[in-house]
């Protein structure tokens, strides 16, 4: 049973490797070509976004790590439909918060950070008197500090509000889950 166990493991990682790889160099040459031909204002508010996309997702993560599944079991036995797919992903929290904080959180991250780069190199080719070091810091330094801060306020929600958050994507994991009856 261990054995399997720790295959089972394994092969988890290594889809995820191999999702996480496809999905980030695709994301990352959309949002670069993307922010390329844009202007810096409207770059950043596509960095922004994205950013925001993994705070939510790092969120999500958190809440259905930390959340009990006794709750959606009492209302299972009312034969609330939402408590089903509560169940159902909370029964496999460990990969619900390992795709939502690490492989959705961490491909934001990385994307936004890539983002801000060419964002960083257009600005120091307008602003001729800024050299792109500085430019690169900046836009590096207030991405990463504004995606952490993003984070550390969303795990404290996420902890307190982890039974409305798994009810609200629950909700909306309901509504394309087919009904094994």
């Amino acid at each position: 049973m261990k054995k399997k166990k720790n295959r089972a493991a394994r092969f988890w990682a290594l889809k995820v490797f191999i999702i996480t790889l496809i999905l980030t160099a695709g994301i990352s040459v959309a949002a670069e070509a993307l922010v390329e031909d844009m202007s810096a204002l409207a770059a950043a508010f596509v960095i922004l976004l994205i950013m925001l996309l993994g705070i939510v997702a790092d969120i999500v993560g958190i809440a259905f790590a930390t959340c009990d599944t006794a709750p959606f079991v009492s209302m299972a036995a009312k034969k609330i439909r939402l408590a089903k797919s509560a169940i159902r992903m909370l029964q496999n929290a460990d990969i619900v918060s390992n795709i939502c904080g690490d492989v959705i959180g961490d491909i934001c991250g990385s994307v936004s950070g890539a983002a801000g780069a060419a964002v960083a190199v257009k600005l120091a080719l307008t602003a001729t008197s800024t050299p792109e070091l500085v430019w690169t810091l900046v836009v590096s330094s207030l991405i990463a500090a504004l995606t952490v801060a993003g984070k550390a306020l969303g795990k404290t929600f996420a902890i307190r509000n982890n039974k409305q958050i798994v009810s609200a994507v629950s909700y909306v994991a309901m509504l394309f889950m087919r009904d094994k009856k």
